[in-house]
């Protein structure tokens, strides 16, 4: 299940394990700042920190550890994953800590070795009582306290395709109880449930709310293609009694992050909330992505050259590469990127889709793609005004004629500007044929239906996840 948070759909897991570790990292700056006034202490004056610089530094650990994805259901879900973030997380809040304190003590002369002793040992308390949770945590989850129990309304494909869903891996939140027919349905799929389970079986008449009651129901997904003829009265009845009722586009919307493309008509794109793209919201966009852009072009201007001069020692050739790409509008421009395939990658002059394992390649290419570096060159974009740092990737126009073609409301993702990285970025890496530009297209409706600097904030955190556990680069 989700929680909506700032105008965004949070998972709820993800969302209590934010806030119990938060709170854990609040409450230990709180216990370190006593035990350094103790007396008979002589640690001295390690932290000396008010209310809001604990909630910076609060805040400071939570962007660390979502940045490397700890809250994600992968990592939720599987040991070996979160293991690999966890020490990483580690390391991203270790070092930065005592390199502060080092920087901070040497600056007014004070031996500092003594601070970053206790630093370093409150650190690793704090990340040990961190496992220990989620630990404790992943035992607890497959019980069926932890779990939503969700019902059902529909049995054609939208409603399969729900139950699939919420059968599939990464739902441990959520148990499908059972399916009850739509209205002139024959049967329902169901999860044995006594006597109830008997009567639904025989397709005898029953009442929503004493069926959602009797099998503790904690939300319907009305998931039909025609409404018409639904017991709109017994699911308000089931509303008011606490259960939570969605349609499968909202359901689809809130759990997957997505949109439902193949069940979406131009009538619910244009009524459902969002997709708001004002003069406003646009500056204010461009404002940051200027002041980011900038600050970004000084941090990795040395990494720039070091690439620009491993690429020329290996091939012949330019440094960077551009290619044409439609932008806002329908606009084609041209992205700067650092050059990792052949010059003769294309020599028949036929456009093909970039493959995992793609001979064209370099050597040198192979790195820059996976750690995401030939992206950079298109701060260029941002900065002249062809891109944002966040947004649905532009894509060539050879493709993008075919795409619209097969994909339905294919063009909308050109109402806004592309980006360097993206939401179908972080969800769904892949993206080399027809079918996977329709997953994406998934994810970028939904970008552009909620988007915000909230929501590009996030995105930029997730980048980070990407370029540090690479699967998907191209």
């Amino acid at each position: 299940m989700s929680v909506k948070l700032f105008g965004h759909y949070v998972a709820r897991p993800a969302a209590v394990l934010a806030a119990l570790e938060g709170g854990l990292f609040l409450v230990v700056l709180h216990v370190f700042e006593l035990v350094q006034h103790c007396r008979g202490c002589y640690i001295g004056s390690v932290l000396n920190l008010q209310l809001h610089e604990e909630l910076l530094l609060t805040s400071a650990f939570l962007l660390i550890t979502t940045s490397v994805g700890l809250y994600n259901r992968d990592a939720l879900l599987d040991f070996r994953t979160f293991l690999k973030r966890f020490i990483l997380g580690w390391q991203l809040i270790f070092i930065p800590a005592v390199a502060f304190m080092a920087i901070t003590k040497a600056a007014v002369g004070a031996p500092f070795g003594w601070y970053i002793g206790i630093l370093s040992v409150a650190i690793s308390m704090f990340m040990l009582m961190l496992f220990a949770i989620r630990l404790m945590l992943g035992w607890w989850s497959p019980t069926a306290l932890a779990k939503k129990r969700v019902l059902v309304l529909g049995d054609d494909r939208v409603g399969q395709a729900v139950v699939d869903f919420v059968n599939g891996s990464g739902r441990s939140h959520m148990v499908h109880v059972l399916t009850i027919p739509s209205r002139g349905g024959k049967s329902a799929k169901i999860t044995p449930l006594g006597n109830l389970a008997l009567h639904i079986e025989r397709s005898q008449p029953q009442h929503l709310p004493t069926i959602a009651q009797a099998a503790r129901i904690d939300m319907i997904v009305v998931a039909v293609e025609d409404k018409r003829g639904l017991p709109v009265s017994e699911l308000l009845e089931c509303k008011l009694r606490g259960i939570d009722v969605v349609d499968s586009l909202t359901f689809w919307e809130r759990e997957a992050g997505e949109i439902d493309i193949a069940h979406t008509g131009a009538g619910w794109l244009a009524f459902t909330p969002g997709f708001l793209l004002d003069a406003r919201s646009r500056l204010i966009k461009r404002v940051a992505d200027f002041i980011v852009s900038l600050s970004f072009v000084i941090l990795v201007a040395p990494l720039c050259m070091f690439v620009a001069a491993a690429i020329k020692l290996e091939s012949r050739g330019p440094v960077f590469y551009r290619q044409e790409r439609v932008g806002l509008g329908g606009k084609v421009f041209r992205v700067w990127k650092f050059r990792s395939m052949r010059t003769d990658a294309e020599r028949d002059g036929v456009p093909q889709w970039a493959n995992k394992q793609d001979n064209r390649v370099t050597r040198v290419g192979q790195v820059i793609r996976m750690l995401r570096i030939d992206e950079i060159p298109q701060i260029i974009n941002v900065l002249s005004g062809d891109m944002s740092f966040v947004g649905p990737r532009p894509e060539r126009p050879f493709f993008v004629e075919q795409l619209r073609r097969d994909i339905p409301h294919y063009d909308l993702r050109h109402a806004v500007k592309p980006g360097i990285t993206g939401w179908a970025q972080v969800n769904y890496p892949y993206g080399a044929s027809v079918e996977d530009a329709k997953r994406k297209l998934a994810y970028d409706l939904y970008y552009l239906k909620n988007h915000d600097l909230i929501l590009d904030f996030a995105i930029l955190m997730q980048t980070v996840r990407v370029v540090l556990f690479p699967g998907g680069a191209r």
